[in-house]
């Protein structure tokens, strides 16, 4: 009985009689949030009445009755070792609101010779009626979940045409003006109004100031100090930030005038089977009825930013040497990690999978010295990167016209987006103080349908922009030429970690093959270097 949770609060029944285990569980939705007191206090008088002792507790506190990924898998687990006889619950319904879950629990439970018993619904399982009535019960505990389940959806779907969170609650850097205020003088003491969200005048622009740093490279851990040591300032709930308190503000995109939403076409079960983020990361943007803290540009480079960090290993994030989490090994694709050897710290490149977790991941694996790779890159740079920048033609023949460029046609539309979408921020922060100041300005059902317009072109535009940004952000070789050209004739007097940030601009990663060549009675290593530039695509991206 060592792994039976039993917390201080719930002690076992000190009579004698058959031994069982009490199982407690509080729901996820407030209104089947019944008290873990109410449910021990209700399964000691069932022993007590029926001559079971209670030797042990389960408690899930805040567990979804949708799935079994619950503790309540080690109460079964404990009968099928023949300790206790059976599980009491307050309810069928604790037990579980799935109609397969409850079929495989339940039938493994009575396979050990274990019974499941209600506290409060008199039931004998051991007859046919019995055994009726308590599928009745589980059938309609289980119609249950789905009508709330559906509610909830309707709900968030009614949320989001209004441009709304799918929870109302204060945000970090805004003003939150609930549906229902507490009202003194209005009938039944609530009074009704437009729910809305302001910037708040003085947590505003530090929630700028948040993506200025983050977007200026400044880590999670470093922002949450910050905020803590430097400003004092908590979050809406009172608590201290904490690295992944910072993470989940800044990309919720809550600031940027974002909704971050489940794609409602996406079916791997998020908030039916499970409420922890969806498998298939399908998680998108929709335009909220908020006003935007920073500029449609700093969101875009704030996200561009965040995948190149998620791309980059933890320990490549601070660079040591130039090399830094840019090379590969061919022959896995693993990655390349500097080695020390007597000659030198860090002064070679080997394979990980072959150092780390031997010949079975990765045959050859990789050796290579860091000087030689350095100056195949170098080699690479002024070959096909900067080659001809000095010797363009003086006088260039002019063409009759010049083709497009889609960048260009990308960024002009941007910029017209932009601008556009500026606009309808303020028309909707002005339309919003106008109608709280003077309610009785815009006749009946006006101010509703100018808002839902405004915020549908608003959604509209936040599309527009998304897709542009897709055909912007493509890079051309000649863009990183100017970048290329001072790198080289700086080379030799930059630092490594300065090398290592210019060369992360430019190279998705070297890539260092190792292949055996036989020569008659002995045999060598040859190397062959291949370089993945960014303006290409990914020869590795299905990987």
């Amino acid at each position: 009985m060592t792994d039976l949770l039993i917390p201080p609060t719930f002690q076992a029944t000190p009579h004698i009689g058959e031994p069982w285990l009490g199982y407690i569980r509080v729901s996820t939705w407030k209104e089947e949030k019944i008290s873990p007191e109410l449910q021990e206090t209700a399964i000691n008088a069932w022993a007590k009445r029926t001559g079971r002792r209670i030797i042990g507790w389960i408690v899930d506190l805040d567990a979804t009755g949708r799935n079994f990924k619950r503790k309540i898998m080690q109460g079964i687990e404990q009968v099928e070792r023949g300790e206790p006889v059976g599980i009491a619950v307050w309810k069928f319904s604790r037990f579980g609101r799935n109609d397969l879950g409850i079929a495989v629990n339940l039938a493994r439970l009575e396979h050990a010779g274990g019974q499941l018993a209600s506290a409060t619904e008199d039931v004998d399982a051991r007859t046919a009626v019995g055994r009726f009535n308590r599928a009745i019960l589980f059938d309609l505990a289980v119609f249950e979940s789905d009508r709330a389940g559906e509610q909830w959806k309707e709900t968030h779907a009614h949320r989001r045409a209004l441009k709304l969170p799918a929870t109302g609650r204060p945000r970090f850097g805004y003003i939150w003006h609930p549906r229902r205020v507490p009202d003194p003088t209005a009938q039944g003491g609530i009074r009704l109004q437009e729910e809305r969200y302001e910037r708040h005048p003085d947590l505003g622009p530090v929630g700028t100031e948040l993506y200025e740093r983050k977007i200026a490279r400044e880590g999670f851990a470093m922002l949450a100090h910050w905020l803590n040591d430097e400003m004092s300032i908590p979050t809406t709930r009172g608590n201290r930030w904490a690295p992944n308190t910072v993470q989940r503000y800044l990309d919720s995109g809550f600031g940027a005038g974002l909704l971050r939403v489940h794609d409602p076409e996406c079916t791997c079960g998020l908030g039916r089977d499970y409420f922890d983020g969806c498998k298939a990361d399908r998680m998108i943007y929709i335009a909220g009825a908020q006003p935007a803290l920073i500029a449609p540009d700093q969101w875009e480079e704030y996200q561009q930013h965040r995948k190149e960090v998620k791309a980059t290993p933890p320990r490549a994030r601070r660079a040591t040497y130039s090399t830094t989490g840019i090379g590969s090994c061919g022959n896995c694709r693993g990655s390349a990690v500097a080695r020390s050897s007597r000659y030198g710290r860090g002064d070679t490149l080997t394979c990980y999978n072959h150092k780390n977790k031997g010949k079975s991941e990765c045959l050859l694996g990789m050796y290579v010295r860091r000087d030689e790779v350095e100056k195949e890159i170098r080699d690479w740079l002024t070959r096909d990167v900067a080659d001809g920048i000095d010797n363009a033609p003086a006088a260039v023949p002019p063409q009759r016209t010049p083709p497009p460029d889609p960048r260009q046609q990308a960024a002009e539309a941007r910029a017209r987006l932009q601008a556009e979408l500026a606009k309808i921020d303020d028309a909707l922060v002005r339309l919003t103080t106008d109608h709280v100041l003077d309610p009785d300005k815009y006749p009946a059902d006006t101010f509703a349908q100018v808002r839902d317009q405004l915020l549908d072109r608003k959604g509209v535009l936040v599309k527009d922009l998304q897709a542009v940004a897709d055909d912007e952000a493509t890079p051309d070789r000649a863009d990183f030429r100017p970048l290329v050209v001072g790198l080289l004739a700086e080379w030799d007097t930059i630092t490594p970690v300065e090398k290592n940030a210019i060369l992360r601009q430019v190279l998705r990663r070297f890539v260092v093959t190792s292949t055996k060549s036989d020569r008659g009675a002995q045999w060598s290593l040859n190397r062959s270097y291949e370089f993945h530039p960014v303006w290409e695509p990914d020869p590795w991206a299905d990987r």
